[in-house]
């Protein structure tokens, strides 16, 4: 499991970083592009108004004075060709209120609607601005500059051109840019798995020499410790015979055989659920009789620590059946309930109790009333031979791969454990396992 999740977690790294750039590129790439267009739509928008503004304050009008003159400009009178517009292209020349001087040809001019006149008040002091129009059933995009006549009555010179075509080129080309960069992340992704398998294929070759000589070295010491486990157990029998200070001796051999059984026991497990040949049972099983058989079988444990063990199933009209293995399920019962035991100090009370979430998951809920764990130990509680506190691990015959081991069942089971603890107060560990009805 270990190298398939970290070449899976490199890939999703690697793409991730490739995306982001991809992304930043194609962002830079189509903002650079739209800023082009606009400078150029303004440009031409800009040209035309001067020509506008140098017909409209030089082209001599018949008014002895500024009233005369405004009286005709407002009938009228004043006449400019328009010529130098192009044919998407429009303009008046009105003051602050609207009143229309003069204006281009009629035909598609915007700026003589006052639905129109409206949407560029509401755009406030801007000199230019993009607005969007709905001339009939089909929408319109129109790029409006503003420039001031310098005449003495104030009016201003309003020029617009229809920018349809341009805003469908740009989105056209976002759209385009969109899908070339899915289509790169996709093969960037495709190329980073595959990379990613190569560079960790030394890697996976030692993973894979380190799990054999850890099956072969375990199973070689299971003999060895089986018959010194039998040596011990006869000296056992005789030990009334011995002084106590070899009574002590004896029962140290005793503790730390003990221990070394556990733990090539516990290295076993690791070795066979590391291996992809591994497969593991789907069998349905009622997840409170597991419970139940596990408080039974830990009680007597519970009894010799002077500490209370309490189940709770809380739901007895219903039965609480997993898909999994049960053996293995057991195994995790076993080794928090041994956790929460051990590290209960003497009169505490553990509780083991089951419910169920409205989304049909099983909670698996062992409660101790411990010494708890500190805060900065609990994201590195479930890590291989991680221990908390090594001193306190070692005299309880703590191996620290009791929780490593409960983990990567519970996530085979496609589960998760969450752990929450107050020092002094106890832990509290969860164990969410989907569930069937």
């Amino acid at each position: 499991m270990m190298i398939p999740n970290t070449r899976r977690q490199l890939t999703i790294f690697y793409s991730t970083m490739i995306g982001l750039i991809l992304l930043i590129m194609a962002v830079s790439f189509y903002g650079v592009l739209t800023d082009v267009m606009h400078r150029d739509e303004r440009h031409n928008l800009e040209s035309a108004g001067l020509k506008a503004l140098d017909e409209w304050l030089n082209k001599p009008v018949l008014a002895e004075d500024a009233e005369e003159i405004r009286e005709q400009r407002q009938a009228g009178a004043r006449r400019m060709e328009w010529e130098y517009l192009q044919s998407d292209q429009f303009a008046v020349i009105a003051d602050s209120s609207w009143t229309v001087f003069v204006h281009s040809p009629e035909r598609n001019n915007l700026l003589l609607k006052p639905s129109f006149q409206q949407q560029l008040d509401a755009q406030g002091s801007k000199s230019y601005v993009h607005l969007s129009y709905f001339p009939g059933k089909n929408q319109a995009d129109f790029a409006i500059l503003r420039l001031m006549t310098g005449d003495e009555s104030h009016p201003v010179l309003w020029i617009g051109e229809e920018v349809s075509k341009q805003e469908h080129l740009l989105k056209e080309m976002r759209l385009l840019l969109f899908g070339i960069t899915l289509l790169l992340l996709a093969v960037t992704t495709i190329i980073g798995y595959i990379l990613a398998g190569r560079a960790i294929l030394p890697l996976n070759q030692a993973f894979i020499r380190q799990q054999k000589f850890t099956s072969y070295a375990s199973h070689e010491l299971r003999t060895p410790l089986s018959v010194l486990q039998l040596s011990v157990d006869i000296l056992e029998e005789e030990q009334h015979k011995l002084s106590p200070v070899h009574q002590t001796v004896l029962q140290d051999m005793k503790e730390e055989i003990e221990r070394m059984t556990r733990l090539t026991g516990q290295l076993l497990t690791l070795a066979r659920n590391d291996s992809p040949l591994q497969r593991m049972r789907r069998e349905a099983f009622d997840l409170q009789d597991r419970l139940s058989f596990a408080a039974v079988r830990m009680q007597l444990m519970a009894l010799e620590k002077n500490v209370k063990l309490k189940l709770h199933t809380g739901i007895e009209e219903e039965s609480l059946t997993c898909i999994g293995d049960s053996e293995q399920i057991d195994q995790v019962l076993y080794i928090l309930l041994d956790n929460a035991i051990k590290y209960s100090a003497e009169g505490g009370t553990v509780t083991l109790g089951i419910t169920r979430n409205d989304n049909g998951t099983v909670n698996v809920i062992i409660q101790d009333t411990g010494c708890g764990i500190p805060e900065e130990d609990l994201p590195h509680l479930f890590e291989r031979f991680y221990r908390v506190d090594q001193a306190r691990t070692r005299e309880h015959g703590g191996t620290g791969l009791g929780l490593a081991i409960a983990y990567e069942i519970v996530s085979r089971h496609d589960g998760r454990i969450v752990v929450t603890s107050t020092l002094h107060q106890g832990s509290t560990f969860m164990v969410i396992l989907p569930g069937t009805k």
